[in-house]
């Protein structure tokens, strides 16, 4: 995920004037990424997310505006949602975010919009590494145990890294988070940002030798023990995943 520009420069946006969005069709069961957001924060008439190009998984534009990414993206962006009766609309700041799978929250920093945290899924492996999932521009949850209470983004500290860290913002190292419980909400940005609030998920083999608490945006995309791999797969809700399948691509 690299760092953008922050000026306020939306005028060449392709999200001004008509949306050209392509819609992505995600499955519908209950336990699905999708059901689990729409429930959280009752968007009942919510059917599916639209992706423009530059959301999905090694697009190599921005969506905001007409450039080219620095590298390709290491995940998806949710920002655009279709209603039953194809109203489109957007997320806003301080909607919900569901856990998409169960794990262990061992890792919390700073990014360019608000906050990102890690998920580690111990039962998902391959090889030597573990499955992690990775949640962007969020305001992390001050409780560890994924409850509706919320803090704003002032509370993130100017340094440090690791949750151990961040302690004083109430979130524990290694508390245990079930799939659909709240992770946190999505950060509203800086008021010189030209990147709307959105939600940027992550999934990637973690190498078991490699510390989790020295990672950040900056240091993955140059890591050998960090492969990002398309989260698309895993907003079925099933865990019945091949997951030799899912490779799809290094950072």
């Amino acid at each position: 995920m690299s760092n953008p520009s922050l000026e306020n420069d939306t005028a060449d946006s392709p999200l001004l004037g008509q949306i050209r969005a392509q819609g992505v069709s995600l499955p519908v069961l209950p336990n699905s990424f999708l059901r689990l957001f729409v429930k959280l924060n009752k968007l009942d008439q919510i059917s599916r997310f639209l992706f423009q190009p530059g959301m999905l998984f090694n697009d190599t534009l921005q969506w905001w505006r007409s450039k080219k990414r620095s590298h390709a993206h290491e995940g998806i962006d949710i920002y655009l949602m279709q209603s039953f009766d194809k109203e489109t609309c957007t997320v806003v700041p301080q909607m919900m975010i569901p856990a998409m799978l169960s794990g262990y929250m061992v890792h919390f920093h700073r990014d360019f919009l608000g906050e990102t945290l890690y998920i580690r899924h111990p039962n998902i492996r391959q090889k030597n590494s573990v499955l992690h999932t990775l949640y962007g521009h969020i305001c992390a949850i001050p409780d560890s145990r994924g409850t509706r209470a919320s803090l704003p983004c002032a509370h993130i500290r100017s340094t440090g890294s690791s949750i151990g860290e961040q302690a004083s913002a109430g979130l524990a190292s290694y508390s245990f988070i079930n799939r659909g419980q709240i992770v946190g909400t999505i950060s509203p940005p800086p008021e010189t940002s030209s990147v709307p609030a959105h939600l940027h998920i992550s999934c990637a083999w973690i190498d078991e030798e490699q510390q989790v608490e020295e990672l950040n945006w900056e240091s993955m995309n140059t890591s050998a023990k960090v492969i990002f791999i398309d989260p698309l797969p895993f907003f079925s809700g099933k865990m019945d995943i091949n997951l030799q399948h899912l490779i799809s691509g290094t950072s």
